[in-house]
């Protein structure tokens, strides 16, 4: 099963099992976005990425640049370990990591989750490339993909038992939109993919192509 069609399985069971009230927060957040132009002030293809500081399961410290071993970096910007449809993303990427590394390609995860949550993250999923934290979203917002969480939302996450302050060590309810960033060896992007529904994902054999032409 792609990975398109496993998120719509869930999209679909979600909308039909989940409180109206709370689809229709989902929603108007989304909407919302869109209205607030993120995609479109976000870092666009030929933009230079921040060499910025991200932290491992133990805290140590990495700068972007030393994370890229390969012609490209893939960076997979996602929302939380609790999130379902991020672990469906991971591990579809985690599937086809070696196919990703024959073409020149590595692998980043990264969220807000503190470094012992984003380990949690990773081992649950076998995720085997870096799954790496962005400290109070530093890094996120310098790309221009974090958003704040509406009133109405922060209560059915808390209502979910999502403590987003817990999972992130401060009090900002700040989340990325799921996004997927491909960087060169001089941190110019070369790709975006941007999807202002949290439901939807880019199907990750649609970016081994891409990244296959570029390399012929």
């Amino acid at each position: 099963m792609t990975l398109k069609e496993q998120t719509q399985q869930l999209r679909d069971s979600v909308l039909t099992r989940m409180p109206q009230a709370i689809v229709q927060t989902f929603k108007n957040d989304i909407q919302q976005l869109k209205t607030d132009q993120l995609k479109q002030k976000a870092l666009q293809v030929g933009d230079l990425l921040p060499n910025s500081t991200l932290l491992d399961y133990q805290g140590n410290p990495y700068q972007i640049k030393e994370l890229i071993t390969s012609e490209y970096l893939i960076l997979n910007f996602y929302r939380g370990g609790w999130c379902p449809y991020c672990n469906m993303e991971l591990r579809a990427y985690q599937d086809l990591a070696d196919t990703f590394k024959n073409i020149h390609a590595s692998i980043v995860a990264i969220s807000a989750e503190s470094p012992d949550i984003a380990s949690v993250t990773a081992h649950k999923n076998n995720i085997t490339f870096p799954v790496l934290t962005d400290r109070d979203s530093q890094f996120m917002k310098a790309i221009g993909i974090v958003f704040t969480l509406s009133d109405a939302a922060k209560k059915d996450y808390a209502n979910f038992g999502i403590d987003l302050q817990k999972l992130h060590g401060n009090t900002s309810f700040e989340l990325p939109v799921p996004a997927v960033y491909v960087v060169n060896k001089e941190l110019e992007i070369v790709f975006v993919h941007f999807e202002e529904d949290y439901m939807t994902r880019l199907e990750p054999k649609k970016l081994v192509n891409i990244l296959k032409n570029n390399t012929k």
